[in-house]
């Protein structure tokens, strides 16, 4: 069992994380630092908390 099913958070790698807010994974990379989307590094590898995905997308909402 990995640490992040036992701690309850789901975190995604960079092609899930764009495929989960339909962008590309170029734009993953390149943009979302400038966006201020949440995102961790573990592993050396960049990661996405879903939650925090969730989070980030509903403060975007244009009214």
């Amino acid at each position: 069992m990995r640490r992040t099913e036992l701690v309850g958070d789901r975190y995604l790698g960079v092609d899930e994380a764009a495929t989960y807010l339909c962008v590309s994974p170029r734009w993953m990379y390149r943009e979302s630092g400038r966006h201020g989307v949440p995102r961790y590094y573990f592993g050396g590898r960049l990661r996405f908390r879903v939650a925090d995905l969730d989070s980030w997308a509903q403060q975007q909402k244009v009214v």
